[in-house]
Formats: structure tokens, C-alpha cells, sequence
């Protein structure tokens, strides 16, 4: 090149750079970061803008930025309701007391009903006659009645308890209700004909069970089947044991044959079998008192007086065995046995049928 065009050239790149000005200037075809390209010069970029160019327009395409992220707010818990106390039970009416009625007429779930005929109710509410025959207020054909001997102490004993099961068992033999109780308790335990009368208050259900005390003299009586389903003899504490039960063979004899119930308790503290042998219902010669927390096996779970008992189970308070009792047969069974080297019966039923 010769010196005259070199000096032309720098002339003319001179004249460039004070025109776009050092800030402006193009270096490598490139603005400085900051400026933007319009019309071959670099000029200022518009702030808050991302800055693009269409070559074949002569205004700068700018595109606004977007808005700034916003930032989530923490999620709103929807109200809680303050806890509201459950409505009371609405009031439970008493049941209504049992109906008035004129004789021959008994009071019957609620109504006043014959009994005189009727062999679903014959002579009381609720008592049903096998031979479907009633006459007079008494069952026609075999009526067999029970007699109950059991050797436990009834004190302590828990309501829901196998030894408070097998009292309930045989009190609810009759099928009457409410079930009559003529109850024995002369010289016998308070607190134990008290706990009796609880556990049988709570432990017969659907039926009402309502007791009469008794005397000596008042068991000697006849027609105790026409007034009574269940005779509760509380232990012989009397002077003569043997003595009172020869007195009361004839009514209870009497009475178990119609279909009445029998039950008596021994706890140890009196002579029970003799006064039970004497009436001649059940033969006993003693008993033998058994160690305590001596366990007891249900021997006969199908009878009546052994259904739904736990087995093994052990009794609250002193229990007996008892010795001299006839072999089980068809009319008399073991229910329960003490489960040691002697295994005593402690609770016996016997089925009495009419001669």
C-alpha cells in the first residue's frame, strides 16, 4: 500500500470512532454489553429490557420482561368447629309397675291373665306344663320337679362367677316369672343370703325374681307349689338338723314332684346333708371340707345346672365335697368335682319325678 492510501485509511476510522463515540462503538461488530445496535451504531439499551432487533426495522424490538415470581403464600387451615357436647340421653321412663289384678286373675307381662287352664301359664305366670294339660292351676301327667345340693360358700362369690353361674343355673330352672323364692335363712350368714339375693338379682336376666323368708314352720306347710317355684335352704344352722328335715319331707316331697324346685347351700358351717337325707330326697351322708384354692371341674356341662361353666374354675370362700352320694345315673348327676386325688362332687342335681 502506498503511504498516501495508509494515511487515507486511518483518516476514515478516525472519523468513524468520533462519530459512534468510544462508548458506542462497535468492537468486532459487537456493542459493549449495555448498548445495542440501531442503524450501524450502538446506543444505550432502555433498562428493564431485554433488547432484540429486527435488521429490516429502525426502532429497537424490545420485549418487557415478565412480571416477578410470586412468592406462594402458606395454605390456609379451613375452621375448625369448636367441640360440641353429645345430647343427654333422653330420660329412660321406669317400667310400669305390675298390674293390679282380682283373684283368680294374675298379674302376666303386663296384663291381668287366667291361670287356672292355661297350660303356657298354669297356676303361675310363665310356668308351662310338659303334658300341654293344665287343671284346676296344676300340670296333668309327669311334672318332674329338682332338688339341688351345692358346696359352695356363696359370701364372696362374683356375680359373672362359674360358682355364682351354677346358683343362677338352678334358680332359673322354673320357667315362671317372675321366679317365687321361698328363702331359708334362719342362723345362716346375713352377708351371705344378702350376696344370694344380689347375684340372683343381676345374674337372671329378662326374668324378675322376687323372694319371700321363710320359717320352719312355713316350709312344713302344704300348697307350696301353688305359691312357690324355688325353696333356698341357707344351711342348717338349727338345733337338729336331721330333725327339721323329717319335718319337711312330706311338703317338699310334695312340692319337688309338682315341678318345684329345691335348692340347698353348703358352705361347711352346718350340717346340710343330714337335713337333706332326712327329707328323703337326696341320699348324703357328709361332707369334707376342701382345701383352699382347690380347683373344680364341670363333669356334665349338658346339664342344666353345669351350662355355661367355665372348667376348670376356682371358688371365693370355702367349698365342700361330699361323701356317700349314689353313682350318677339317668335322675342324678355329678355337675361338678373337685379336681384333686379324691375328686369329691361339690355340686349335684337330682331330677324328682312323681310315684
Amino acid at each position: 500500500m502506498s503511504r498516501t492510501a495508509h494515511v487515507a485509511s486511518f483518516i476514515v476510522l478516525a472519523l468513524t470512532t468520533a462519530a459512534c463515540g468510544v462508548e458506542s462503538a462497535l468492537v468486532g461488530g459487537t456493542c459493549k454489553p449495555g448498548y445495542v445496535e440501531h442503524a450501524g451504531s450502538c446506543v444505550a439499551a432502555p433498562s428493564g429490557t431485554s433488547p432484540t432487533f429486527d435488521p429490516n426495522d429502525s426502532k429497537p424490538n424490545v420485549t418487557p420482561k415478565g412480571p416477578a415470581p410470586l412468592t406462594p403464600e402458606p395454605p390456609v387451615k379451613p375452621p375448625v368447629d369448636p367441640p360440641v357436647d353429645p345430647p343427654d340421653d333422653p330420660p329412660v321412663d321406669p317400667p310400669d309397675d305390675p298390674p293390679v289384678c282380682a283373684d283368680p286373675l294374675v298379674a302376666c307381662r303386663g296384663e291381668c291373665i287366667s291361670v287356672e287352664s292355661d297350660p303356657l301359664n298354669c297356676g303361675a305366670c310363665g310356668r308351662i306344663c310338659p303334658s300341654n294339660i293344665c287343671v284346676a292351676r296344676e300340670c296333668v301327667g309327669a311334672t318332674p320337679g329338682d332338688v339341688v345340693l351345692i358346696g359352695h360358700d356363696m359370701t364372696n362369690a362374683l356375680g359373672g362367677s362359674s360358682q355364682a353361674k351354677v346358683l343362677t343355673n338352678a334358680v332359673s330352672i322354673p320357667t315362671t316369672d317372675p321366679i317365687r323364692v321361698l328363702s331359708f335363712e334362719a342362723g345362716s350368714d346375713a352377708a351371705g343370703a344378702a350376696n344370694v339375693r344380689a347375684l340372683l338379682g343381676t345374674g337372671i336376666r329378662n326374668r324378675a325374681v322376687r323372694f319371700t323368708t321363710a320359717s320352719a314352720e312355713g316350709i312344713e306347710q302344704g300348697g307350696l307349689y301353688a305359691s312357690y317355684d324355688v325353696v333356698l335352704v341357707h344351711g342348717a344352722a338349727v338345733d337338729d338338723p336331721a330333725g327339721l328335715g323329717n319335718r319337711w319331707s312330706s311338703s317338699l316331697r310334695t312340692f319337688t314332684e309338682k315341678g318345684g324346685v329345691l335348692i340347698a347351700l353348703d358352705s361347711g358351717a352346718s350340717d346340710v346333708p343330714a337335713l337333706v337325707n332326712a327329707t328323703g330326697l337326696l341320699a348324703v351322708a357328709s361332707h369334707v371340707p376342701l382345701a383352699g384354692g382347690t380347683q373344680f371341674v364341670v363333669s356334665s356341662a349338658s346339664d342344666v345346672v353345669g351350662a355355661q361353666l367355665l372348667s376348670p374354675f376356682a371358688a371365693f370362700g370355702p367349698s365342700v365335697g361330699f361323701v356317700g352320694i349314689p353313682a350318677a345315673g339317668p335322675d342324678l348327676t355329678w355337675v361338678v368335682r373337685a379336681d384333686d386325688g379324691a375328686s369329691l362332687p361339690t355340686v349335684i342335681h337330682r331330677v324328682i319325678r312323681p310315684l
